[in-house]
């Protein structure tokens, strides 16, 4: 039974594995998740960075036309000062004829000018100078009336230079306040891209640490499988070693077993042919009658040649107890009983170390008496089986169960509980029940028929 508890725990190492697969799967959908994330946060960096590199474009161009701008306005406000300057001769000038104009103007007041042109004739000396006065004074007239008209004329280009100056002035410093805003705005969008770019890249390097330790756990649990499965295999092997010793060493103990229970019965036989007749005599064919083999063929010969072994035997149906014993089946139909015996298979002749109850596959099997199930499961020989031990220290064996039995070791069970169904299984020729009893786990065997009263 160790040797099986040994396999069970071996065969049950082989799911250690699956926890570990599943958590691969888990880790590797991890991965791919942090993969898929990693990507979109590069596909979302590359569209802000796109998008930066447009704006720092449109910032140069701007940077450029506001160069532009302040080269125009140094330009205009070297005019300017040029005008303005302009604009200060012409002043100057301007007042200077006013004066010349002013005093003109009060010697005309004084003396009336056709009396002073006249006085300026007749006093000259000779007729071509007289001339020359007349000549001299229209020219003044004229030189005062070209004063006038260029007073006027200059009076004009100033009023004309001021407004052009304020005008264009006035382009030049709207042009610059839409440029300054427009700079601002983009600096602004620069600011925020720059922001975002860094957000982006530190959600980037915090997804690539994750996928990271994932990689590395998922790296982990793949060095934990390979060694569990390394000592699965080690296990597996050690468990195919131990059931192979067990099976042999199982097999060596039933032989020894047999031949100790030949060896007894073969005494007991000597002993009671020795008290029947007084003399010593051997166990050959004067022997009690042989035994009829395990088949269903056995069976109606039996009944027709031995109705004490072959038909139901009378007042010990439906399980009634003889000797603190209960029978293992409600119907007792017995193909083979304990003792020597040609084996069924076809091979030489051997000890049969119990009772053979025959039935159709399925027929329910009951324990005999209370007690505690040592063994429970399956044997090569055996097939299908249990064994009770009983307060009193005899052993129970039933064997041959058509499935697993429905007790296992360990398990307390008492007189006449069910512990599984008929059949064949293991080294079997025909459905039936194989009740052992012994005085000792597999050794010590005797007939149950004197317990069971059969």
């Amino acid at each position: 039974m160790k040797k099986l508890e040994k396999l069970i725990v071996a065969s049950s190492l082989m799911w250690i594995g699956f926890p570990l697969v599943a958590n691969a799967e888990d880790v590797d959908r991890q991965i791919q998740q942090q993969t898929q994330r990693i990507n979109e946060i590069k596909g979302e960096s590359a569209s802000i960075e796109a998008f930066k590199q447009k704006t720092e474009a449109e910032i140069q161009q701007l940077e450029s036309e506001m160069d532009s701008i302040l080269a125009s306005k140094a330009s205009t406000e070297k005019k300017v000062n040029k005008i303005a300057s302009d604009i200060k001769e012409l002043e100057e000038k301007i007042a200077k004829r006013k004066e010349t104009l002013a005093n003109q103007a009060r010697e005309i007041q004084v003396s009336e000018p056709s009396n002073a042109m006249m006085t300026t004739l007749l006093d000259a000396d000779s007729l071509g100078e007289a001339i020359q006065r007349a000549i001299a004074s229209v020219t003044i007239m004229n030189a005062s009336n070209s004063i006038v008209e260029q007073q006027q004329k200059d009076i004009e280009t100033s009023i004309k230079l001021e407004k052009e100056l304020e005008e264009k002035l006035s382009e030049i410093e709207t042009h610059a306040s839409e440029l300054q805003q427009k700079q601002g705005e983009l600096a602004d969008v620069r600011l925020n891209q720059y922001v975002a770019l860094a957000d982006l890249r530190l959600s980037l390097n915090q997804e690539e640490s994750k996928k990271s330790d994932l990689e590395a756990e998922k790296a982990a649990a793949e060095k934990k499988r390979e060694e569990t499965l390394k000592q699965l295999a080690a296990e597996e092997a050690l468990a195919a070693e131990a059931k192979k010793q067990a099976q042999a060493e199982e097999k060596k103990a039933q032989e020894q077993v047999e031949k100790e229970v030949v060896a007894e019965t073969a005494a007991s036989q000597e002993k009671e042919s020795a008290n029947e007749t007084g003399s010593e005599v051997t166990t050959s064919a004067n022997a009690s009658e042989p035994i009829k083999e395990e088949t269903s063929i056995e069976e109606t010969s039996n009944k027709e040649t031995n109705p004490e072994i072959n038909s139901e035997t009378p007042g010990l149906a439906s399980g009634k107890q003889t000797s603190g014993w209960s029978l293992p089946v409600d119907s007792v139909h017995i193909s083979s009983r304990f003792g020597y015996r040609t084996d069924p298979t076809g091979s030489s002749g051997n000890q049969h170390n119990g009772i053979d109850f025959t039935g159709s596959s399925g027929t329910p099997i009951y324990a005999i008496q209370g007690g505690k199930v040592v063994e429970a499961g399956y044997g090569p020989s055996t097939g299908n089986y249990v064994i009770i031990k009983h307060p009193n220290g005899i052993y129970s064996y039933y064997m041959h169960f058509n499935a697993l039995p429905a007790v296992s070791s360990g398990q307390s069970v008492t007189a006449r509980q069910y512990l599984g169904g008929m059949g064949t299984t293991g080294n079997s020729t025909g459905v039936h029940l194989h009740l052992g009893m012994a005085t000792g786990l597999w050794s010590g065997f005797f007939d149950p028929a004197s317990e069971l009263g059969l």
